[in-house]
């Protein structure tokens, strides 16, 4: 009996951990979802998103989402942002099928962040939980520098004559 006790005091932590590891996993996979959604128009992934919150490339959605007064509003709003978005995605000839290597960046008891790989640079999107619902609060877009040649630091100050 004492060996059991020691046993499932050692073993109990690593099921907690897989089930967060679970958890992030998951995450990856509804960032994914979302985003392509999102990227293709689709206005039903609007419940997926937490409006009151949302951040997309640095612009806080959720700020103007707050000051409608009724649900018709926000649904305006909502459905004109997505439409707006897939728009404006496509005409820059961005694609979903262009980002690779989707993974969890960072996890924490509230926040996943799941990163994406392109040519044009990283997409960082923050899944989020409330109302025990994961939601998408935040799209970031980290642009990639390209270096000149492999000898050229780019993130080095240079003085040009």
């Amino acid at each position: 009996m004492k060996n059991l006790s020691l046993l499932l005091a050692l073993v109990i932590p690593f099921l907690f951990s897989n089930c967060k590891q679970a958890d992030a996993d998951g995450d990856v996979t509804f960032a994914k979802q979302t985003f392509e959604s999102l990227a293709r128009g689709n206005t039903s992934v609007a419940d997926d998103i937490d409006w009151e919150t949302f951040t997309s490339l640095g612009v806080p959605v959720g700020q103007r989402y707050v000051t409608f007064k009724n649900d018709a509003e926000r649904a305006d709003f909502t459905n004109s942002f997505i439409t707006q978005f897939s728009s404006s995605f496509r005409e820059s000839g961005g694609s979903a099928d262009n980002f690779t290597n989707w993974k969890v960046d960072s996890h924490d008891e509230t926040h996943t962040k799941v990163t994406a790989d392109s040519s044009g640079g990283i997409l960082k999107l923050t899944v989020s939980e409330r109302d025990g619902k994961e939601r998408l609060s935040a799209i970031e877009v980290i642009k990639q520098t390209i270096c000149p040649s492999p000898t050229f630091r780019c993130n080095e100050p240079h003085e040009y004559s």
